[in-house]
């Protein structure tokens, strides 16, 4: 029996999957079109291309099943040659019926799809596919689809991606609120912070907690930006608050070395060989940071680092400026010893002094002329020619020096200067 040709309507339009609102499989770029039988001759599927003239490709089935599709270019390339419409036209359709068309389940997602026809070529690109459910026969679907839908979708992953982050940004700045308190109580107007993230969330943090004889303020530099060093905030403000917990709040050495333990145990980093070649995966993270337990009744504090310096800011005799070095011991990394000890210094302490504890993202800021790093001297020097301002004076001073000589150089890290102004003047 011979087939009766689809019915077609001319000018119809095929619907488009690009109306949809969201796309996440190859069921949403379905295109409902009426399939050919091998009953349909070549002259039935010239007619069919004429009625309808945006049918690019005609899905072939016998039964249920798709058996391969027909292009109209190749189409009418291979009828429009000498004696074809002779010898074919009352042929079988699927003498000029690619047998070989890429078939995808309609449940297929979208980033599967688009592997599979990269891996199929060019002629997917022409032809399209054929989209089935259980093998049966459903519809086609067109790359030019399947290309918007695949940029829709990494638009919006991207949009939720950067919701996300925008969120964490806000999380983590709620984290620092109680410090932010803790030292606008014990030190009004007698401080200023300067933390800015290189991106949107960042690796360092800064801590402060008042106690009846004094303070504890720390600032720590996680290795890593964005979201992996706010990941790595997070350890370490749990490393320091189980430390805390432990060991109470005057011996920053020993909370340094808590926070050692806890960081590579967290992290699996017992030793330096629990990153090598045989454990590529295995991660070598830690922090630099300081700590500093003031005691303003006694007039000194202790204070011990790990690759952080503490900078204090004399006014008496002219102004001296001066950067008291720390160990060179990161904390939590694979090559610190889980036993470190850290060590405490003692600094004695007079009314107007003023202490500093910077990140190396303001260290190591490259701008000026020469394109080289900010340097400890010349932020030392910065806060000595600005320490008669009052502290909100200063900050500004220095933001505004900072950024002249960064220009337009990009933030290489994220920054952290911490200031505080002994009580007493």
């Amino acid at each position: 029996m011979t087939a009766s040709p689809v019915q077609c309507q001319d000018g119809d339009n095929l619907p488009s999957a690009l109306s949809r609102h969201f796309i996440g499989s190859a069921q949403d770029l379905l295109i409902h079109v009426d399939p050919v039988t091998p009953g349909h001759t070549n002259e039935q599927i010239a007619q069919i291309f004429s009625l309808k003239r945006q049918l690019q490709n005609l899905p072939v089935v016998h039964g249920e099943r798709p058996m391969g599709l027909i292009n109209r270019s190749l189409f009418h390339n291979m009828m429009a040659k000498p004696y074809y419409p002779e010898l074919y036209s009352r042929q079988s359709c699927i003498a000029f019926m690619d047998k070989n068309p890429l078939v995808v389940d309609v449940d297929t997602s979208i980033d599967t799809l688009t592997a599979l026809a990269v891996q199929t070529g060019e002629k997917v690109f022409a032809d399209g596919f054929i989209l089935v459910e259980d093998g049966r026969y459903r519809g086609v679907g067109h790359v030019l689809d399947l290309m918007q839908a695949m940029n829709d979708l990494q638009a919006r992953q991207h949009r939720q991606l950067v919701d996300s982050i925008d969120y964490a940004s806000l999380i983590q700045s709620s984290l620092l609120k109680s410090s932010r308190q803790a030292l606008a109580d014990r030190f009004p107007n007698a401080h200023w912070v300067l933390w800015q993230p290189r991106d949107t969330v960042g690796g360092d943090i800064f801590q402060c907690f008042n106690l009846a004889d004094g303070f504890l303020v720390a600032v720590f530099d996680c290795t890593g930006h964005g979201v992996p060093g706010a990941f790595m905030t997070l350890i370490a403000g749990a490393a320091l608050e189980r430390a805390i917990a432990s060991h109470g709040h005057d011996d920053p050495a020993l909370l340094l070395a808590s926070m050692n333990r806890y960081i590579k145990q967290t992290l699996s980093q017992h030793s330096a060989s629990s990153r090598s070649s045989e454990h590529p995966d295995n991660s070598d993270d830690g922090l630099e940071g300081l700590i500093v337990r003031g005691f303003p009744d006694a007039g000194h504090v202790l204070h011990a680092g790990a690759r952080m310096p503490l900078i204090r800011i004399r006014p008496e005799g002219g102004g001296h400026g001066e950067v008291i070095r720390s160990e060179r011991r990161g904390v939590g990394y694979a090559a610190t010893p889980v036993d470190h000890e850290w060590r405490n210094q003692r600094l004695d302490m007079a009314p107007g002094q003023r202490l500093y504890l910077a990140s190396d993202g303001v260290i190591d800021q490259i701008g000026g002329r020469r394109r080289i790093a900010f340097g400890k001297k010349r932020l030392v020097q910065t806060l000595l020619e600005t320490r008669a301002l009052d502290m909100s004076g200063q900050k500004h001073v220095f933001m505004q020096a900072f950024n002249e000589y960064r220009g337009r150089q990009v933030l290489r890290d994220d920054l952290t200067l911490l200031a505080l102004l002994w009580p007493g003047a």
